[in-house]
């Protein structure tokens, strides 16, 4: 009886040693093998959000410089345009007399000239002023480009003393009225078939093409004016 009992629990303890084995074998492992699968995707997604958070900071600044970068064209292409844009042009410098107190008296726009990638479109001004508007209206028409506005650039001046001024008294000599005649540069953007065709051009004449500056301005005085 003794020896039988013992026999029922050595059968009994290998069969639950053989389940255990078999769960270990064909459950346990496998769970935990899924679980490291498991883990290692995890850890390879947030690899991923991560590059993926450091290409969307990447793209916000690349967004934000071109915001800014697309500012700074259109003011660039309202400094220099693409075309003449004479009207709105004759507007911004009529604008200028207005705050500087000149009178026009003809505004002549000249034929575009080529000057490397830009043109040059000349603009003939009479007016007449005294010698503190004509100071005030260069200042404003060379500044003008900051607004942003056109580019622009006084070449010469002309001045001699208004018709109207000879032979007045003492209050025109100190500040009489002159008769300006000065030459104004605008710039715009040179066509792509114009630019490309200069170049072999230029080459083969040796010549160039005149280059204002805003800084270089030549001034004559009529005989008989200041």
């Amino acid at each position: 009886m003794t020896v039988n009992r013992t026999l029922r629990l050595i059968i009994v303890g290998v069969v639950l040693l053989v389940i255990v084995v078999l769960a270990w074998f064909f459950l346990i492992n496998p769970l935990r093998q899924d679980i490291a699968s498991v883990e290692a995707s995890i850890e390879t997604e947030r690899a991923a959000l991560t590059a993926a958070q450091a290409e969307l900071a990447q793209a916000e600044a690349i967004r934000e410089d071109g915001e800014k970068n697309r500012g700074r064209l259109l003011e660039l292409a309202k400094m220099v345009p693409e075309g003449e844009q004479i009207p709105s042009l004759l507007l911004q410098i009529q604008d200028l007399a207005d705050q500087s107190g000149i009178a026009f008296i003809a505004i002549t726009p000249g034929a575009p000239v080529q000057s490397g990638g830009f043109d040059i479109v000349p603009l003939a001004l009479e007016f007449t002023g005294t010698y503190f508007d004509l100071s005030d209206f260069v200042y404003r028409a060379e500044q003008m480009v900051a607004g942003p506005g056109r580019l622009l650039a006084v070449k010469n001046l002309d001045l001699q003393l208004a018709a109207e001024t000879e032979g007045s008294g003492s209050s025109a000599a100190v500040s009489p009225e002159l008769a300006v005649n000065m030459a104004l540069y605008a710039f715009q953007m040179a066509a792509p078939a114009a630019t490309a065709a200069q170049a072999p051009a230029t080459g083969a004449t040796g010549s160039t093409a005149p280059e204002p500056s805003s800084g270089e301005t030549t001034t004559t005085t009529s005989p008989g004016g200041l």
